[in-house]
């Protein structure tokens, strides 16, 4: 399959420059394609095509460069959920720009369908009129982002794209409507660094987007991991703090593990502080060497790991967040009066791995995995226990949501096919079109991609519509229902990560009360019944979700 033609395309990230002119500039997304970026525009296909004469192959563009957009008068229309600021953010504009060529008197109020004018001379933000290609990746494997020349606009972009990448749900939203949002970068360090005293090598970034549709990125140093000296028994031990995890009779030092976490002010050791919530995730020491790789997480919850002061020379660091006395000053005028605020903690071995795989391949790895977290926080929204999720993930696609390749896994279902096209295909291809379930057609695995190019040449939309995607096998056809708008935009989300299908899954099951009361209810039958069909019970689907709760649950 031509991945670059059909919207569903891996390539990496390049840092071709965008043409030069007076037009406005927009930065490709992953999964874009020329087509996509003129329908989000509201422009025409081949007048973005003229603008960028430097694309030698438009069906080729990658996650990172700029376009210029034709000068021509663009527009947008309003989406669920869509506000000024975050239609500012997307096309460069300003909610100040957007507000005077509409004529809005009202900026709080429009409407899903609204057609916006967008300014013809929206500034491009993160890249000069005629940008010089940089000197090296802003990204890097191990290191923490070099933003060095960059202004404050073009940092947000870029910090905001790793909330994008490696947040929730909930995070991306909140960045999308302006709110603060914290982005913590952990470099991994051994706890007894400094002599047990702990080192400020991370850096915390509080980033957001004004009223205005400004940009904003605040760098801060910082630290994400204990300190040895609360190490029990430990060389530098002080005062140890840890449970015992193992059974070795010696406490174990905790650690946030990466994720997306919710803090709220209040106060800790007599200063300001970002309170933890309930649904923290950690990493334990259990070997007792300083490191975090022994892969022990525990999530409970209410782990009281908060981002607090730390001292100029003492991280004084157990397992929270800390920053020095400056540094911490910084962090809370950059919240302003923001109660409560998302903190996406990720390591800097997961940046820049995108930059590795060839422009015209698919990754080799999937580009995100589900965390503890993660499950946790599905868990907590759809109010089930999270051996539940996981049961269901485990006989959907066992082990993960991607082949090895780095597509998302799919199963094409020619019955589906044959019924979406009314039979038009069941006499001419009956490999892939049929009027009935028959289990011979499958091929199973990267064999299923060939089977659905063949039915995209006859029905593009049907035969996305026809295949069940990524971890939890959510059919095409129920994209709505997942929380998209057109199957397109399903596609591209399944294959940027687990997060993005395990968001999907829960909004699927959200959208069905008797499916989600039956999860609840652990009642395998009347689940499979709605989630895979009636014909359930001929692939002990039920019976198999029962064994694997089983066994999760037993964990």
């Amino acid at each position: 399959m031509d991945l670059s033609t059909t919207r569903i395309s891996l390539a990496a990230t390049s840092h071709r420059p965008a043409a030069s002119g007076d037009a406005a500039g927009v930065q490709v997304r992953r999964g874009d394609t020329l087509a996509a970026i003129a329908q989000r525009h509201g422009v025409d296909l081949q007048a973005l095509i003229a603008a960028n004469p430097q694309l030698r192959n438009p069906d080729v563009i990658h996650p990172g460069e700029w376009l210029a957009l034709p000068a021509a008068e663009r527009s947008v229309t309003v989406k669920p959920g869509d506000t000024l600021a975050a239609i500012a953010a997307r096309h460069g504009s300003s909610v100040a720009a957007l507000v005077q060529a509409n004529g809005i008197t009202n900026p709080n109020l429009i409407f899903p369908g609204d057609v916006l004018r967008l300014p013809s001379s929206a500034p491009r933000a993160a890249a000069p009129a005629t940008p010089a290609a940089p000197a090296a990746p802003a990204l890097a494997a191990g290191r923490l982002p070099d933003t060095t020349g960059l202004d404050e606009a073009a940092r947000c972009e870029l910090y905001a794209a790793q909330v994008e990448r490696f947040g929730d749900a909930a995070a991306r939203q909140d960045l999308a409507d302006g709110r603060r949002v914290i982005l913590a970068l952990r470099q991994d360090t051994n706890a007894r660094a400094a002599e047990g005293r702990g080192v400020y090598d991370d850096r915390m970034v509080v980033l957001w987007q004004g009223a205005d549709g400004t940009r904003h990125a605040v760098e801060l140093r910082a630290n994400t991991d204990p300190s040895g000296q609360y190490e029990p028994g430990g060389p530098y031990a002080r005062r140890a703090v840890g449970g015992d995890y193992n059974g070795d009779g010696r406490g174990d030092q905790g650690r946030l593990a990466e994720g997306t976490y919710s803090h709220t002010r209040g106060s800790f050791l007599g200063a300001r502080a970002l309170m933890a919530g309930n649904d923290q995730v950690t990493e334990r020491d259990t070997n007792h060497d300083g490191r975090f790789d022994e892969g022990v997480r525990t999530a409970r919850g209410g782990y009281g790991m908060h981002i607090h002061v730390g001292g100029q020379n003492n991280t004084g660091s157990a397992g929270c967040l800390t920053l020095p006395p400056a540094e911490h000053a910084r962090l809370f005028d950059a919240l302003g009066t923001q109660n409560s605020v998302r903190t996406v903690l990720v390591d800097t071995q997961r940046l820049g791995t995108e930059a590795a795989a060839a422009p015209a391949a698919p990754a080799a790895t999937p580009q995100r995995t589900l965390s503890d977290a993660d499950w946790q926080r599905a868990a907590t929204t759809l109010g089930v226990d999270v051996a539940a999720i996981r049961a269901v993930a485990q006989v959907e696609a066992p082990g993960s949501g991607f082949l090895a390749d780095g597509r998302p896994k799919i199963l094409f279902e020619a019955h589906v096919f044959g019924r979406r096209t009314g039979g038009a295909y069941n006499a001419s291809h009956p490999d892939i079109s049929s009027a009935r379930w028959n289990r011979s057609l499958y091929v199973g695995g990267a064999g299923e991609y060939p089977r659905l190019e063949q039915a995209m040449a006859l029905d593009r939309t049907a035969a996305l519509e026809s295949a069940s995607w990524g971890r939890f096998q959510i059919m095409g056809f129920n994209h709505q229902a997942a929380g998209y708008a057109d199957v397109e935009s399903f596609v591209q989300a399944m294959q940027q990560g687990e997060g993005r299908q395990l968001d999907a899954f829960v909004s699927f099951i959200q959208a069905d009360p008797a499916m989600h009361q039956a999860l609840r209810d652990h009642d395998w039958a009347g689940f499979a019944r709605r989630y895979n069909g009636e014909g359930y019970a001929a692939n002990q689907y039920d019976t198999r979700m029962a064994e694997a709760w089983a066994r999760f649950s037993s964990h």
